[in-house]
């Protein structure tokens, strides 16, 4: 009865103060974008690029704030470490839920470049978020159906040539690139019809992260390779959150080089074959997250036989959360 009650009087505050948190940031992000046109200068363009990721920035930390005040999670997060605002980063991750966005956000915020990744080139003739993500400099996509490419075999390839130009507008600043290389969030049931053969992951796909490797390598500072669990969820959504279902999180953080174990070098990534070497790389990563997470659900289930921990959601103090959660108010 206390946990409905909880409920009833949380989730439509917390909505709302979302909602307007997105509305207000997002309009004057969308602001920043004629300003920016205007002027066909390129000082001119980065200054108000910077002022687009700095008000981006304030969404974040609001975002940060309404987590820590209204949903305490338990952050288990590893390896932030020896990362530079100045350098070029690739993100990998595996993706499992609409919460993997604002988790990575709010890991990374002042850590490194804001984050970017692809998005559908459609998107930027919506009015006001189109306008938004152009000021920000998002790269963009063009994705053909299926049945597109069927009728239309030429355009094959395509995508990846609009992405690799995007690469390159990008190059000479300090940018990080966020790919989810499996290209769709994990469920249940895209696990079944995929076939994939690990148990909590589906099959990463090497397109995206070979484009941007084989436009930017001589530039990238570290390749992130992040992988995100949800003890006792396999893939939570937008509701398990707000109902409190979700009670922790855990990240690990691994920084790799090209050329070192299992990364290809930049040389074997533009040559001949470059794509099948990224992916057997992939597929290496994601065996070692695969194991990863079965051990984290593995030690949650362990705990839950043994323990019936109780919470109070609105306690004054952070329960347990560590000392290095993004969702810190200081």
């Amino acid at each position: 009865m206390v946990k409905l009650l909880t409920n009833l009087l949380r989730i439509p505050i917390f909505v709302f103060l979302f909602v307007l948190n997105t509305s207000f940031h997002g309009t004057l992000v969308s602001l920043c974008a004629p300003i920016k046109f205007v002027i066909p200068l390129s000082g001119w363009r980065r200054l108000w690029g910077r002022v687009s990721y700095w008000i981006s920035g304030g969404f974040i930390i609001t975002n940060n704030f309404l987590l820590n005040v209204f949903y305490h999670l338990e952050w288990d997060i590893e390896g932030l470490v020896n990362l530079r605002t100045d350098g070029t980063y690739l993100v990998i991750s595996n993706h499992l839920s609409l919460l993997d966005i604002p988790v990575a956000q709010g890991i990374f915020l002042k850590q490194i470049p804001f984050l970017l990744f692809f998005i559908k080139q459609r998107l930027l003739w919506i009015p006001f978020l189109g306008q938004a993500l152009w000021a920000l400099e998002y790269p963009t996509m063009k994705r053909y159906s299926k049945e597109t490419l069927k009728s239309h075999p030429e355009l094959r390839g395509k995508d990846l040539e609009t992405a690799k130009l995007s690469c390159e507008k990008l190059r000479g600043h300090p940018v990080t690139i966020l790919n989810y290389a499996e290209g769709t969030r994990f469920t249940p049931e895209k696990h079944a019809r995929t076939k994939s053969s690990f148990i909590n992951l589906l099959k990463p796909r090497a397109g995206g992260i070979h484009t941007v490797l084989s436009s930017l390598g001589d530039e990238i500072t570290s390749i992130l390779n992040v992988t995100l669990v949800y003890p006792g969820h396999s893939s939570p959504n937008f509701s398990d959150l707000l109902f409190g279902r979700v009670h922790k999180i855990v990240v690990r953080i691994e920084s790799l080089k090209l050329g070192e174990g299992v990364v290809p070098s930049l040389e074997t990534i533009r040559a001949k074959g470059g794509s099948l070497a990224v992916r057997n790389c992939l597929n290496e990563l994601w065996k070692a997250k695969d194991k990863f997470i079965s051990k984290i659900h593995s030690d949650a289930e362990l705990k839950a036989e043994t323990t019936q921990p109780t919470r109070e959601p609105f306690s004054t103090e952070s329960v347990g959360v560590s000392s290095t959660t993004p969702f810190s108010s200081e």
